[in-house]
């Protein structure tokens, strides 16, 4: 890499680097998707910023079946990019309740290290959701009255041309992304002087750092903003679940390609490069968070990332890991074993787990009932999934169960036993943030609604600290067997997860068959192929590794 140094300013070499890394990671077509069929390459620009190359969006091939069946294989076909963020930004304005402009900013590529080495760029998923533009330095007018979107661009140097690649001209981004009118970012304040008495609402970070950018006399408004955009969020259109499956694919692959590469004496962070290499080939070029790659004990390490451990025979090896389609991420989890077999108490602890997941998957799943209106909330799933795993640790030795009397379930969960093994929750919302946004937060409070993404993960660990805690306190340590725990723990027994994204559905789809339908959920990790059921690890961990199988993708 050439020390830009030499040639440029630092504000115009710190344009250039964060136009370059936002350039890395553009691939987006600006035609509409099918879900169902690998989109070939379009011809791609060639201005700095702008690819209209299409990444594979596979999504699976419809069950053969009734028409609503077909029907429903389309239902969530991808748009192109104008298309997909101008119904989110009419989604936006139909919500927002205050007059004046709503005001948003992609941000910077943070620096790495030096005056001209940045991390990749990605863009804040609030900008994301109203523009669909990952690129760095850019903003956003909306007005909220006509749905009227301005895009503001960074005005980059001439030498933009010769150091990464042509600029785009403010016609090819006013194409590539439907915006109404398209200005350079330094022309906010004319902009803004010319509404008499303008008002502009941001997010609070934003709002911060506006100061001169805007005309003496400009409200900037903070509180209506955030609440909007988290409301909008938390329900996904048809076309973001498109994304989210498509992230799902692309992701599902890559997790049974770290099975199929899986072998002892492998470190963790080879695993981690196989899902790398494996997502980005096919078409989903970033993490949507960091990897949890973690074998054996580090398996019980909730955010491990260090990935330098050593994959050993009878270990199994516990992967949280999921890449990003249009910044929309998969959030998936899967645990497999280093030989590529279940065996004795690895596959008791799985299949413990495995069946409090079908639990929360089926309180979830159910109807609200005609009376009430009121469906089940995550809650109620996370109270299923526990019941099930302190059953299942029960019949594994490491739970007494004589502690509680003749309801200790009952009794277990009010000294909070279940916490010892499972010390998260079951689940989250997921979109454009691995844990996304709602007006209650990432996690969603009260019966789950039509267009949610959540995520379901119920998981049992040996967590040593925990078992330490739960020894010394006299309610919890008359439930444990402390003996048992301590005997798996030196075998390198870590943990279980296991992890689907589901979008709630209002009801059942009727005459419906197709692979993730589960009453009124649609498991997009099920229907993106990724298997779960012991049998099918082991027959996916027996295939070979194929790399050029990813790549050719």
């Amino acid at each position: 890499m050439l020390l830009q140094r030499q040639a440029l300013g630092l504000g115009a070499r710190r344009a250039l680097i964060m136009s370059h890394h936002g350039r890395l990671c553009r691939p987006w077509s600006r035609g509409p998707i099918s879900p169902l069929v690998p989109v070939a390459a379009a011809q791609s620009s060639r201005a700095v910023g702008i690819s209209t190359v299409a990444p594979p969006a596979p999504t699976p091939a419809a069950a053969p079946g009734s028409a609503a069946s077909a029907e429903f294989s389309q239902r969530f076909r991808i748009p192109s990019v104008p298309e997909q963020f101008r119904q989110n930004r009419q989604k936006v304005c139909r919500e927002f309740l205050g007059g004046g402009l709503l005001y948003l900013e992609a941000g910077e590529a943070p620096p790495r290290n030096g005056s001209d080495v940045m991390h990749r760029h990605r863009s804040d998923s609030y900008f994301v959701y109203i523009t669909g533009v990952e690129l760095p330095g850019y903003a956003a007018l909306l007005d909220p009255e006509n749905g009227h979107f301005t895009l503001l661009a960074p005005r980059l140097p001439e030498a933009a041309a010769y150091w990464v690649g042509a600029v785009p001209t403010l016609e090819q981004l006013q194409e590539t992304y439907g915006a109404d009118r398209v200005c350079y970012a330094d022309e906010l304040k004319g902009l803004l002087a010319a509404r008499a008495a303008p008002t502009l609402h941001a997010l609070p970070a934003t709002a911060e750092k506006l100061g001169a950018k805007v005309p003496a006399g400009c409200r900037v408004l903070t509180d209506l903003l955030p609440a909007t955009l988290d409301r909008c969020r938390a329900v996904k259109s048809d076309a973001e679940v498109g994304c989210l499956l498509a992230a799902s694919v692309a992701s599902g692959a890559a997790h049974m390609d770290m099975w199929r590469a899986c072998r002892p004496g492998l470190r963790e962070y080879q695993l981690e490069a196989v899902f790398s290499l494996s997502s980005r080939c096919r078409g989903a070029p970033s993490l949507g968070y960091p990897s949890i790659v973690g074998s054996g004990p580090n398996a019980a390490i909730m955010h491990y990332e260090a990935a330098d451990g050593l994959v050993e025979p009878g270990h199994l090896v516990l992967v949280d890991a999921g890449a990003e389609w249009r910044c929309y991420t998969a959030d998936i989890s899967r645990t497999f074993p280093a030989l590529g077999r279940f065996e004795g108490a690895a596959r008791d602890l799985y299949g413990t787990v495995l069946a409090a997941q079908h639990a929360a998957l089926d309180t979830l799943a159910t109807p609200p009932l005609s009376d009430t209106g009121n469906g089940a909330s995550l809650q109620d799933a996370d109270r299923a999934a526990r019941m099930v795993l302190l059953e299942g640790l029960r019949e594994m030795g490491l739970i007494r169960s004589e502690a509680g009397g003749g309801s200790w379930l009952e009794a277990a969960l009010e000294v909070k036993l279940d916490r010892v093994f499972m010390p998260h929750g079951i689940g989250h919302h997921l979109g454009l943030d691995v844990h996304d946004v709602s007006e209650t937060g990432p996690v969603p409070r009260g019966p789950v609604q039509p267009g949610h993404v959540l995520t379901v993960e119920p998981g049992a660990y040996l967590i040593p600290p925990l078992l330490a805690r739960a020894m010394a306190d006299p309610r919890v340590a008359p439930f444990v067997n402390f003996d048992a725990a301590g005997a798996l723990i030196r075998s390198g027994m870590g943990g279980v997860r296991i992890e689907d994204n589901v979008l709630v559905l209002s009801e059942a789809p009727p005459g419906v068959t197709a692979a993730g339908l589960q009453g009124r959920l649609y498991n997009l990790t099920v229907a993106a192929g990724v298997v779960k059921d012991m049998a099918g690890v082991e027959e996916v961990m027996r295939q070979e590794w194929r790399p050029e199988a990813a790549m050719m993708c």
